[in-house]
């Protein structure tokens, strides 16, 4: 029986999540924090496109929300993720993901002791190394309506 890992945040749920940006070697990337999945994840073309060492795991499956799995790469050691002041190294699964580049879940959220969420005003407060951390989430932007003969074009150009 293979270990699955859980990653709710591929299957679109956005209760409990907050979007932010960080920066991992100068490259800006998207972070989602999900209290619902269970490890953190990145993105498998941010580990090849930054030249990350991919360690080798036994073969196991990450389960998204919908009930579906997918296969997960390998694990990356020590990333380095910088949001704001803030900076982490943690190590990470590195699977396909379409939106974000990074999930922190609840691997990551569990050392940070007391956290103060904030899902309407979009934004966690927590305390690392004696200094109160506040990180910011992205709001929404309004997406752009287009034809449905600009969306075949696009479809096709992809």
């Amino acid at each position: 029986m293979n270990p699955t890992r859980y990653c709710n945040s591929l299957a679109g749920i956005t209760t409990q999540t907050i979007k932010t940006e960080g920066h991992i070697k100068k490259k800006k990337v998207i972070v989602l924090i999900d209290s619902r999945s269970n490890h953190n994840f990145i993105h498998c073309k941010i580990v090849k496109e930054l030249n990350y060492f991919l360690y080798p795991t036994p073969e196991c499956q990450v389960m998204v929300a919908s009930g579906g799995t997918i296969n997960f790469f390998g694990k990356c050691h020590n990333i380095k993720l910088s949001m704001g002041e803030y900076v982490l190294n943690s190590p990470m699964l590195s699977i396909p993901m379409g939106g974000v580049d990074v999930v922190l879940g609840v691997q990551w959220l569990q050392s940070l002791g007391t956290t103060t969420f904030n899902f309407q005003e979009l934004f966690t407060k927590f305390c690392a190394e004696g200094k109160e951390v506040e990180l910011m989430g992205i709001t929404g932007k309004l997406g752009k309506i287009i034809s449905s003969n600009a969306m075949t074009k696009l479809l096709k150009k992809e």
